[in-house]
This record gives structure tokens, sequence and C-alpha cells, in this order.
């Protein structure tokens, strides 16, 4: 009885709670979970630096674009310094064998027109070979003379060679056009050459940096004496150079002049041409590295296309975790750069750089970030769907049972398919007690055992029914004596008289009546 009692109670617990839809749950379950797993994938790909991917994939690239630029420029540069120092050395010796004639010192071929021409055509054979097999646009030899000291330029003006290339290609052949820029013309018409439409007959050392001081200079290894020069603009040209120079000695070991290979910008553009990447075009630079700065105006670059970048900037270098920022005002560049070694005539460091404008990266990126948060927001979508589809599909066996069993229909003729929810369904069936508990009243073997219950009060004298009142107030057995003023032994006396009049064993089956007779609303039937 008491088993039966305490299930009654529980269905009525039950009946009285309010219903939420299984599908309204589940759905919320799913859409919960796939938010989850979505989150969770995020913030892996966030500390595993998926997002920045893109980022390192750059600088990856930028990396091996670098080496192979730095390495192909520290090589040519290094290239050219041996070949200008070969140079030196054979200029040297025909000097030697020319200027005795004349003289200890090659001042001794000031004013003498006639000693300056032997003295060029016998070093004309190796300043030619050292163009053709040397890579550069052009190479020279000066001469510390001049052919007249009364002139009112012969402070700065210098005898000497210089033969360049004209009309460059991109790749240097072998019947490359070489031209007259410096020299005596009497050579020029021997070896059937063109004069430069800008010739002279002689250098203007003034614009030859640090030509004086590697006059007055000492030497005692040719390759720990020469030197390159930055940027230079030449006179009544349009082109841009920069010059390697090395001291030539005399039978003295004096210096006796200068002789070297120059690097013009439209040759060195034809030598790192800009390089087609996924990012964008990347542009080579080699440049002095000064006080955060990579002086592009004193330097060397490749070619520019596709790019705004103008050679005559000046750009702030902003070190960053995976590249550098290069700003020149609102222009900005991203790349690396590194130093190279190089033997600038004024000391300063140089590095070889590339550059990829900064809005090109940005176009490349935020097309990457699209692809992203287009997959992202597809995968997202795709979970909440199967979200809502697995919760619809499961829920859907268990509402037609439950019309089922509205519609009276056997539940064998429509199974859920779920054996935890059939049985359910079942047991709710065979137990139509509860439907009358939630309708507000009771099946008629519980309505009898209830009035049975209720007519036995009256069986109870005032005293019971005083104590009886107490514990439906929910008074424990120990707060009796001091609330009925009796004692705890005359309490146990009255709680045996009142569980044999009203036919239960213990306090718990009483406190059990209690409770039914209270949620069914027929309390006052026991008062």
């Amino acid at each position: 009885m008491v088993k039966k009692l305490r299930e009654l109670l529980k269905l009525t617990k039950m009946a009285r709670k309010e219903s939420v839809s299984m599908q309204r749950k589940l759905a919320l379950y799913w859409f919960s979970m796939a938010a989850t797993v979505f989150g969770a994938l995020m913030l892996i790909f966030s500390l595993t630096g998926v997002f920045s991917n893109t980022d390192r994939e750059l600088r990856l690239s930028l990396n091996i674009q670098l080496q192979n630029t730095a390495t192909d420029i520290s090589n040519q540069i290094e290239r050219l310094s041996g070949q200008g120092i070969f140079l030196s050395e054979q200029a040297s010796r025909e000097l030697m064998e020319v200027l005795p004639a004349y003289g200890s010192r090659i001042s001794s071929l000031n004013d003498r027109p006639e000693a300056l021409l032997e003295l060029q055509r016998s070093l004309y054979p190796a300043l030619n070979t050292t163009l053709h097999t040397s890579d550069c646009s052009g190479a020279f030899i000066v001469l510390n003379a001049t052919t007249n000291t009364l002139a009112g330029t012969a402070e700065h003006s210098r005898s000497g060679l210089y033969l360049r290339y004209t009309s460059l290609t991109p790749k240097k052949s072998s019947n490359q056009q070489v031209i007259y820029f410096r020299g005596i013309s009497d050579i020029a018409r021997e070896e059937d050459l063109e004069l430069h439409n800008r010739w002279n007959l002689e250098f203007d050392i003034s614009r030859i940096p640090g030509y004086d001081e590697m006059m007055q200079s000492p030497v005692r290894r040719l390759a720990d004496a020469y030197a390159w020069t930055g940027r230079l603009h030449l006179p009544d040209t349009w082109e841009d150079v920069i010059l390697l120079c090395v001291p030539v000695l005399d039978g003295n070991g004096d210096v006796a002049g200068l002789c070297g290979m120059e690097l013009s910008s439209l040759y060195f553009g034809f030598c790192y041409a800009a390089v087609e990447s996924q990012f964008g075009p990347i542009v080579s630079v080699l440049a002095p590295l000064e006080n955060g700065q990579l002086l592009l105006d004193q330097g060397m670059t490749g070619r520019t296309e596709g790019t705004y970048l103008d050679v005559s900037n000046v750009l702030s270098v902003q070190e960053g975790q995976y590249y550098n920022t290069y700003s020149e005002g609102t222009n900005q560049y991203i790349g690396l750069h590194k130093t190279i070694p190089f033997a600038s005539g004024d000391g300063r460091e140089w590095a070889a750089a590339i550059l990829l404008p900064k809005e090109s990266y940005a176009s490349y990126a935020s097309g990457k970030q699209v692809i992203w948060i287009a997959c992202s927001l597809a995968f997202l979508l795709t979970m909440l769907v199967s979200a809502a589809t697995l919760s619809r599909s499961f829920a859907r066996p268990i509402a037609q049972s439950l019309a089922a069993i509205q519609s009276n229909v056997a539940i064998d003729a429509n199974p859920s398919g779920i054996s935890e929810i059939d049985a359910l369904i079942s047991f709710i069936k065979s137990r139509e007690q509860s439907q009358a508990i939630a309708a507000g009243s009771l099946p008629p073997d519980i309505a009898e055992l209830f009035d049975a219950f209720a007519a036995r009060m009256a069986l109870l004298t005032e005293t019971e029914h005083e104590i009886f009142k107490l514990y439906v107030d929910g008074h424990e057995i120990g707060e009796i004596p001091e609330l009925a003023f009796i004692s705890i032994n005359t309490v146990r006396k009255h709680n045996r008289n009142i569980y044999e009049k009203l036919c239960v064993t213990s306090r718990d089956e009483l406190m059990l009546y209690i409770e039914l007779f209270r949620r069914c609303n027929r309390l006052d039937e026991l008062l």
C-alpha cells in the first residue's frame, strides 16, 4: 500500500509540471553543441596559427626570395670587385711600361696629349676585355693627369677611358654595342666606336665621391683599398649609376689613378626584374641602411613594374613578427632585408631588400579571409541544419506515439522505434490513474482509500486530533510535548492510538497520506 501511495505521489508531481516541447529542447541542445564545436574549432585554429597562416606563408616566400636576391647581389658585387682588382693590376703593369719614358710619376704626363694617347691605347684592350667579361654596364680608367693644366677646368679634369654599353637589353649579349663615353677620340676612331652624344675628353673628378681621399691614401693591399660609391648621376645624361673604384698604382706604389666598373640603374633593373608572386610584384633593392631607414635615393632598385615605388624616396623601416613595413608618406610596402658585404666608400652599411606593395598583399589576404569566413559560415550552417534535422527526426516518432495515445490507437500500432520511449508510453497507458490526478479526480480504488482514511479521523479523540493537526502543520515529534504541554511518553502513547485508529503502520505512512490529501486539495477533510 505504501509503495502504491508513493507512486501516486510521484505521478501527481509530474502532472503538475509545465511541459516543454521535446523537439525544442533537442534543437536547443544540438544548436548548443554545434556552437560549442564551432567555437572550439575557431579557438584551435587561432591557437595553432591557422588564421595567421597567410602571414607565415608570406614570410616563407619573402625569406626564399630574399635569400636568392641577397645571394645574387652579393655574388655580383664580389665578382665585380675581384674583376676590378684584376683590372687595376693590368692597368698598373701597362702604366709601368709606358710611364718611365716620360717620368717616374703620373703627373709627368700633364700637358702631354701624345703620351696620354699612348697610355690610353695600351690600356684600352684590358678595359674592353673587362667590360665584355664582367657583369656590369660600363668600365673605366681614370689617370691622375690632364692634357691642359691651364684650362679653367684643369683642377677637376682628368684624362682616362670610359666604355659603356648602349641600348641595354635584359640579357646582355656578346655583340652588345659599346659606346665611347670618355677618352681621346682617336681611340674611338681606331676601334670603330661611336662617341656618346654626351662624350667628353676627360673625367670630371668632382663627380666621383672620395676621389681625392683615394689619391692621397697609401695602399698596401688592393683588396682593402677599393670602394663602391652611392648612387650618382652621370653628367649630361638621364642615367644614375653606382661605381666601383679601385686604385691604380705606379711603379713606386703610389696611387696614379682609379679604375673600376659601373652598375647603371637601367642595367640593375634588367638584372633584377620584379618577381610576380601570388601576393603581388616583389621588387629587389640594394641600398644603404642607416638609422632605421632604407635610402632608396642612394641605392639601386630593380624593375618596378606593377608597383608605385619611387626610387627617390627614403623608406622608414618598422620590423614586425612576419615581415617588415617600409613607409614613405602614405605609401607603404612590406618585405624583408638583410645586410650584405659591400665596401661602401663612406663606411655605411648596405642591405639587399625585397619590397611588396602593402595594398597588393592586403588584397590577397582579404581574399583568403573571405574564403575562410565563407567556409566557416558554411560549416556552421551545415551543423545547424543537421541539428534541426536530427532533433526533428528524433522527436517525430515520439510525437506520433503520443498522438496515437490521444486517439486511443494501440501503442503497438505506432511504435516510436526508441525502446525507452515505447516502455514509458506503455507505462503511461497502463496507469490511467495519473490522468485522473492531472484532471483533478482520483481513480475509484484510490478515492475509496482516501474516503476510508478521512472517515477514520472521527475515531480520534480531541487530544489525538490536536496532535494530528500539529503533524499536518509540519512539526516533528520532538516538538509536540512543548506545543501540547504533555510529556514525550504521552505523545508516544497518543501516536500509537492515532496509527491504530487510522490504520497506518508508521509516521512516514501517516505523512504520506497527509501529503496526498494536500496535493488533492482535500486536506480540509482531515482537520
